[in-house]
């Protein structure tokens, strides 16, 4: 017996195996899913913020699979296989109020999940022909990043979550934890993102200017994070932080409105969340103040060493730019450096 699987799942069944999503290392089933969800915890105690989940994509199967094995296909390619231990139908309204906060289809988060399958299973995958993304380039896997950290002779490493190409800000943030660690993980997320967001290749094309030509190199690992994105906000911020401990980091930086989308989460909401939960995830937390550009400093600033008025000041935003370009508009220096403003088109947005 067999089930399809989309590349989502196949990235999460590969995860899993690797070690990305440690200490899960299953698809969880139904009471594990709302323990998440409500407490922050598997089934064994240990804390998790945000459960891994496979949608069984054949509602044919539903009352066939459980307590199987069963072979997992993707692109009519044989690739690992699962053994059910349950099937089960989520009680989606409830856990996305849990999850994200509400179940207004308007957040990107919430329409991916209500438009996943009816029913979960649930079991620890095998998989045996790794994905494609593996052998890439710019792909470590979490053994190969701590291998590493060990060869640069790393004892702190700063993990940086993104899904968008590098403006200022980031740089800002990125160049603030240098100051606090002897590295930094860049690890751009390239799995299912909202429409508009910057694809795989505009985001590998602009950070290669920037380390290439901006950044000490061997200060530097650079790889990309293949997963869905969720939009949680807060809980995500928890669960990116999870994920970049299993690579080896030992501090991770959160920004403002951190996996933030609209206005579903307030500002440096994700700060106080990491707060709360810092000593369950063994991490520190690096919680850094919004830059922007101050026309009277004259360079990226943040809240916490600039007193100038508002109207001196300049926001700098991955919507900004994006806006900017969808509009063609020349973007200045302060919010995005112009060697990378001018390898980016409308073609490198989702």
């Amino acid at each position: 017996m067999q089930i399809i699987i989309s590349l989502d799942d196949y990235c999460k069944a590969y995860n899993l195996q690797i070690g990305v999503y440690r200490p899960l290392i299953y698809f969880v089933g139904s009471s594990e899913l709302s323990s998440i969800a409500k407490e922050f915890k598997l089934k064994n105690g240990s804390f998790y913020p945000l459960p891994i989940y496979l949608p069984l994509r054949d509602k044919n199967l539903l009352d066939k699979v459980s307590g199987k094995k069963i072979d997992l296909i993707y692109e009519n390619d044989l690739v690992g296989f699962i053994e059910v231990s349950e099937v089960y139908e989520p009680n989606k309204d409830d856990l996305c109020i849990d999850i994200f906060g509400t179940k207004d289809k308007a957040h990107p988060g919430v329409k991916y999940f209500f438009d996943e399958p009816k029913y979960f299973i649930s079991g620890k995958p095998t998989i045996f022909k790794a994905p494609s993304f593996a052998n890439e380039k710019h792909f470590m896997s979490p053994d190969q990043v701590k291998a590493e950290k060990l060869k640069r002779g790393f004892k702190t490493l700063a993990g940086f979550q993104t899904r968008n190409i590098p403006h200022r800000a980031h740089e800002h943030l990125q160049r603030t934890s240098l100051e606090v660690c002897d590295g930094i993980l860049i690890h751009p997320l390239v799995g299912w993102k909202k429409a508009g967001d910057f694809n795989k290749e505009a985001i590998i094309r602009a950070y290669k200017i920037l380390i290439d030509n901006f950044y000490p190199k061997n200060n530097v690992i650079f790889s990309l994070f293949y997963s869905p994105m969720f939009y949680a906000g807060p809980r995500e911020a928890l669960f990116h932080a999870l994920v970049r401990k299993n690579f080896g980091c030992t501090h991770f930086i959160v920004g403002r409105d951190h996996a933030g989308v609209g206005n579903f989460y307030k500002l440096y909401e994700a700060h106080e969340m990491a707060s709360n939960f810092a000593d369950l995830l063994d991490i520190k937390f690096l919680l850094l103040r919004e830059p922007y550009y101050c026309k009277v400093c004259g360079t990226i600033v943040s809240d916490k060493h600039c007193s100038h008025s508002k109207n001196m000041i300049c926001k700098i935003s991955g919507t900004t730019v994006r806006q900017s370009i969808i509009k063609g508009n020349i973007m200045p220096d302060w919010l995005i450096r112009n060697q990378i403003a001018n390898v980016l088109s409308k073609q490198d947005l989702i």
